[in-house]
């Protein structure tokens, strides 16, 4: 493209020189295009190959490449380099302009998408009802025809359940959302809240009071905090590890770096013992900001 591109400008000067000769005009000094400008500017694509493997500090011979496109994020070119090595699936996006990663993430190919599924054999609901809150703290809930609850587990004791697990006082909590529901053909109670600057999000099931899934992300205004990455990859993976007892290292089958309004972040998740952890881990103080439990058997 940029050898046609100097082609057509070359012959482009040529007439203007040849009609200065016939008619006696002044040459206009033609400049390239500024698309032309920046597309000179750009690095190769095999550097940006040779980037993402670097980052990923795997050698050419290991890696498998499957895809490499140029796309604009943000008004920055930048190239996204997708490749396989031994178990794992990568992606980086690499700076066109500076060949710097800006975002990269890690995946087990072998890893089973257990919410793909769970929503494939979900039946759908008639309707998206509200019960009747019954706490002094609630607010902006609808009341709505409540559907039948066919398991032991009342609405009360569903919440009752979620705050002392999440360690919080119902004089503490603003729910905002407690809804009958079916997940996976299973009756449960959706129950959402907020406490101490976060949203809690629990899931319990309706005929035995389990906790299906439980998860709380911290509700910031924007962030004012250090951009700068002060905990290492490993060290988040740590502090993971640490919040699941017996799990290791093979039991993350999902890893990224990516910022967040401007807030370095690790975000993955860990399969083990029956349940699904996704976290979010903020890479400049190494505070676990989401942290979400799921049942996948």
């Amino acid at each position: 493209m940029m050898k046609r591109k100097l082609i057509l400008t070359g012959a482009a000067l040529s007439l203007a020189v040849a009609m200065t000769g016939c008619g006696g005009n002044p040459v206009i000094n033609q400049q390239p295009s500024s698309q032309a400008q920046e597309q000179a500017q750009l690095i190769s694509m095999e550097a940006a190959q040779e980037a993402a493997l670097k980052a990923a500090n795997i050698a050419a011979e290991n890696a498998a490449i499957s895809a490499t496109t140029l796309n604009e994020v943000a008004g920055t070119s930048c190239y996204k380099v997708e490749f396989t090595s031994g178990d794992y699936a990568y992606a980086y996006t690499v700076n066109a302009e500076t060949g710097a990663i800006m975002e990269m993430s890690s995946r087990d190919k072998n890893a089973v998408d257990t919410q793909a599924q769970t929503e494939a054999t979900t039946p759908a609901v008639a309707s998206d009802t509200t019960l009747a809150q019954n706490t002094a703290t609630t607010q902006n809930t609808a009341t709505a025809p409540s559907q039948t609850v066919t398991g032991t587990v009342n609405e009360e004791t569903a919440q009752k359940i979620a705050l002392e697990h999440a360690g919080v006082k119902a004089t503490d909590a603003t729910i905002t959302k407690s809804k009958l529901d079916y997940e996976g053909g299973r009756q449960v109670y959706e129950i959402e809240w907020y406490a101490g600057g976060k949203k809690y999000d629990y899931e319990i099931a309706v005929d035995t009071g389990e906790i299906l899934s439980s998860g709380y992300d911290e509700k910031t205004s924007g962030w004012s905090g250090s951009n700068s990455v002060t905990v290492s990859e490993a060290d988040a993976k740590q502090t993971a590890l640490g919040r699941v007892s017996g799990a290791t290292q093979k039991d993350i089958y999902e890893w990224q770096f990516d910022y967040d309004d401007g807030r370095p972040e690790y975000e993955g998740k860990i399969i083990y013992s029956g349940m699904e952890y996704d976290f979010t881990i903020d890479a400049s103080n190494g505070s676990v900001v989401e942290w979400e439990a799921e049942s996948v058997r």
